[in-house]
């Protein structure tokens, strides 16, 4: 279990009151970074600590905008390091205490060396030493990774622990291939039995290994709770919910596995009654019309906020625009922003266009 103490004994003693005065006036934000299909995701709680879930594509999948100077050498590129460091800084954030890596595919990994060289990291949270897919092209991001990990201060997750970010909640869900075995204690609607897992689908493994590996968060903030299983596949979405509902009910579903078919079980997705739901998708990544549909029919589901329009979707598998940041290839680098209230309230707001929207708290 992780086992962490980050104030001398003292100043614990005077943490409840002052987060208690910050709640009062401050929500906890989280950011919904665009890095066209990875994930990068932002949480800052009115305590002053920050948790980074991933860093984005290293590079940009293509050509800098813009050519060099008077050298003729192009600029470095930097794209989703670059925008992870200019919300970093509107967010006030000058040292990441936390920085979960789900697993290490090049969308979740890739920033990991570069954002540790611009900012303080105090922590980074990883399923453990190495990866499961050693050919060149899948290890680059791991590889730029490790002598950074090495050197840091870093913490191999298990199913079960908590992340101690100072005024959340953050347990473990899974890792390196393990899942809880037993229900949250206190979250609401675990244990039960899951009524949509006795007609429920299997699929063929994940031909991407590393998926198998991701850690899975369930973070909860006062009555607020969000679910985040990084790429999860299929099959662990179904042990996770079969035939006893091990992980309860959330207001927020951070899609899983970028909206990619080979996640998305519906009793898993039906079971969870999240009111919104967030696709961290790209344009031409992710977003496949069989897991939007499935998303979309989800009971009790309000909206479907996406980061861009999925080309694949078309007219029927797409939110109406007000929901989605980017909206075409033009249209790149903006985010979904959701400020939350202990009281499980949050408002969600789109950068692009200004566009907000306020969920109330649940009725008791």
């Amino acid at each position: 279990m992780l086992k962490i103490s980050l104030v001398p004994a003292a100043l614990a003693l005077l943490a409840p009151i002052a987060l208690r005065a910050q709640a009062s006036q401050k929500p906890l934000d989280i950011y919904f970074l665009d890095t066209e299909g990875g994930q990068a995701t932002l949480f800052v709680p009115p305590s002053g600590q920050s948790m980074l879930v991933d860093t984005g594509f290293a590079g940009n999948q293509g050509m800098p905008a813009t050519p060099g100077g008077l050298s003729g050498v192009a600029p470095p590129i930097t794209r989703d390091a670059d925008r992870i460091t200019a919300v970093l800084k509107l967010a006030n954030v000058g040292v990441l205490d936390y920085v979960v890596i789900t697993h290490y595919h090049g969308d979740h990994a890739g920033n990991a060396a570069e954002l540790a060289s611009r900012i303080p990291i105090l922590h980074f949270v990883d399923h453990g030493p190495y990866t499961v897919e050693l050919q060149p092209a899948r290890s680059t991001a791991f590889v730029s990774y490790q002598p950074v990990r090495e050197k840091a201060r870093a913490i191999t997750a298990k199913p079960g622990d908590r992340i101690p970010v100072a005024g959340l909640d953050v347990q473990v869900a899974s890792s390196a291939g393990h899942l809880i075995t037993k229900p949250i204690v206190g979250a609401p609607g675990t244990g039960a039995p899951n009524p949509l897992c006795r007609d429920a689908a299997r699929k063929d493994q994940d031909p991407t290994p590393e998926n198998f590996e991701s850690i899975g968060l369930l973070v909860r903030y006062g009555n607020f709770r969000l679910l985040d299983l990084g790429d999860l596949t299929w099959n662990q979405e179904h042990e996770l919910v079969c035939p006893n509902n091990l992980i309860g009910t959330f207001d927020v579903f951070h899609t899983t596995r970028h909206g990619d078919p080979h996640a998305g079980a519906p009793q898993l997705v039906h079971a969870i009654g999240a009111r919104v739901a967030v696709m961290n998708n790209g344009e031409r990544k992710g977003g496949d019309p069989e897991y939007w549909q499935i998303v979309h029919k989800a009971p009790g589901l309000q909206d479907f906020w996406q980061i861009h329009r999925s080309a694949a979707g078309g007219a029927d598998h797409n939110s109406p625009e007000q929901f989605l940041a980017n909206v075409n290839e033009v249209d790149h680098g903006h985010y979904l922003k959701m400020s939350v209230h202990s009281d499980g309230g949050f408002t969600m707001t789109n950068e692009r266009n200004g566009f907000t929207k306020t969920y109330p708290p649940r009725a008791k």
